[in-house]
């Protein structure tokens, strides 16, 4: 290995010092599009390689935002962003507006991957400011059409897909200007053209698009664009019930479930694939992949929040360096006023925050005590349901309430399951740590279908969901009027209503309430 990093010093040096910038950039290309998928590590010495002995400017700034994006790849965001600040100071020293626009377009991604839109759109803002500065037609276009296509994400994560196609195609005006090496660029623009689509659940013209994308992918090796391109085909086939043509595809993601180091294009995947193996009722793949995706999102959420905590607590450091480099004849007044402005923009954030915390808490709790009331007047009222085996023949089709799917089964037996997903409700077996669809079946004297047909048209919810909302509901109700509870560590809140992890737990239960069980408990503190 140490020989084969010698050899590949050696003759990057011959490209450096003889500035054949075209090998320079095969080398980059090839590292970014193809050894990165491969392996990380070896992606990573290679562009510190790179770094190493490059003595310009823009090559020391393109060696260190390959090192960038392949941190962002990785789902280590801190890196990226300090990556991509080091390579902004280098080439500030430059006049090379055409590699200030790409890193601040760079920021502004990893800010809106982070979901810190302020952020992100002020780097966007930036960018397109130094584009006006570059006089080649060709890398305005070039640059323009990245930043059309970054604008395409933000409004694509704010879920306003028809924005979203505009700047798409806003972006592909840019480069088909430029008329030549904008192969990769145009495939992805297709892939999110098919993504967009299905979102608005056009799957004609996302089949169409993502269709166009497999012809251009199919003479390159693959890369990360061209699993998103299987995904999505494997998503609208699911969508479909095509389980034949969708299991070509799902089987073609694997690969890179198993062995892509970019999270969050392995996160994508395991949610088709349990999508798949919901549908062909594979419990055991069902289960190890969930469990793969629990542990990627973990390590995704650690390192996400570790970053946002960090800025915070910083007063958005970064951001100020930045803005000084504009005003140096101004330094100290302009950092006093920014530091005083982001003083205050922090308060002001902090108090919305607060009061919309405040404000779902007391719903919560509401909710809560209604819900404990509720369960009281069962209690008095409530007659044994008969523990009578659901059998599976039979079958005849009856009618639901509006906006259900038709019955897989007698009337009489949904209600009777309904009836005992009450008194398993009324139980403390969802907070087992191995509960499973299967045992939860056995216990209503039914088998797997029924009970996911019935928990998916009353609850609105797979089984995952409805168990990890049961829980919470449960550990929100020992929290609010048992003291005691508030007085134990997240962790063993976390394990006493069956979660594997103290992330997992805080996870969910952000999601089941808006809040972090932490802030919850302060609050409820405070209340009494």
């Amino acid at each position: 290995m140490n020989r084969f990093f010698i050899l590949v010093l050696f003759f990057i040096s011959n490209i450096i010092f003889s500035q054949d910038l075209n090998s320079f950039n095969s080398i980059y290309n090839k590292t970014y599009l193809e050894t990165s998928q491969k392996d990380m590590k070896k992606a990573l010495k290679i562009a510190d390689s790179l770094f190493s002995i490059s003595q310009t400017p823009i090559l020391k700034t393109k060696s260190m935002m390959l090192s960038a994006t392949l941190y962002q790849q990785s789902g280590d965001f801190k890196k990226a962003i300090q990556y991509a600040l080091k390579s902004e100071e280098i080439i500030n020293n430059t006049d090379n507006e055409l590699w200030k626009a790409r890193i601040y377009g760079f920021l502004a991604t990893q800010y809106r991957i982070l979901k810190l839109y302020k952020n992100s759109k002020m780097y966007m803002d930036m960018a397109l400011e130094a584009c006006k500065r570059i006089d080649d037609p060709k890398f305005v276009n070039n640059t323009k059409g990245l930043m059309m296509q970054e604008m395409a994400y933000y409004e694509s994560d704010l879920e306003n897909y028809k924005k979203a196609i505009y700047y798409i195609n806003q972006s592909q005006l840019h480069f088909d200007l430029v008329k030549q090496n904008n192969d990769f660029f145009t495939l992805n623009n297709e892939q999110l053209l098919g993504l967009n689509y299905y979102k608005l659940n056009d799957l004609g013209k996302s089949t169409q698009h993502y269709n166009k994308a497999l012809k251009m992918a199919k003479d390159n090796p693959p890369n990360f664009i061209t699993y998103l391109v299987y995904n999505g085909l494997a998503n609208i086939y699911l969508d479909q019930k095509n389980l034949k043509e969708a299991k070509k595809y799902v089987d073609l993601i694997q690969n890179a479930s198993d062995k892509s180091y970019y999270l969050e294009l392995r996160n994508v995947i395991y949610d088709t694939s349990q999508r798949y193996y919901e549908l062909t009722k594979d419990i055991e793949k069902l289960s190890i992949t969930r469990i793969k995706q629990d542990s990627l999102q973990e390590g995704l959420l650690k390192k996400s929040d570790h970053f946002i905590d960090e800025s915070y607590l910083h007063l958005n450091k970064e951001n100020i360096t930045i803005q000084n480099k504009y005003q140096n004849h101004q330094y100290i007044l302009f950092a006093c006023i920014l530091l005083l402005s982001a003083s205050i923009i922090l308060f002001i954030f902090y108090r919305k925050k607060q009061k919309k915390a405040i404000k779902r808490f007391k719903e919560i709790v509401k909710k809560a005590n209604e819900k404990k009331s509720l369960l009281l007047d069962e209690s008095l009222s409530h007659q044994a349901i008969e523990d009578t085996p659901i059998e599976a023949e039979n079958l005849t089709t009856a009618p639901v309430d509006s906006g259900c799917k038709v019955g897989i089964m007698p009337i009489e037996t949904e209600e009777k399951l309904i009836g005992k997903l009450k008194k398993f409700e009324r139980t403390t077996l969802f907070n087992r740590k191995n509960l499973s669809l299967p045992y939860l079946a056995a216990y209503c004297n039914t088998n797997t279908r029924y009970l996911s047909f019935v928990i998916n048209t009353y609850k609105k919810k797979d089984f995952y969901n409805y168990i990890n909302e049961l829980r919470i509901n449960y550990i929100i109700d020992k929290l609010t009027h048992d003291p005691e509870y508030r007085k134990f560590k997240i962790a063993i809140l976390a394990e006493e209503c069956g979660f594997s992890s103290q992330n997992k737990f805080t996870a969910v239960f952000k999601k089941e309430t808006g809040i972090i069980p932490s802030l919850f408990i302060k609050l409820l503190d405070e209340k009494t």
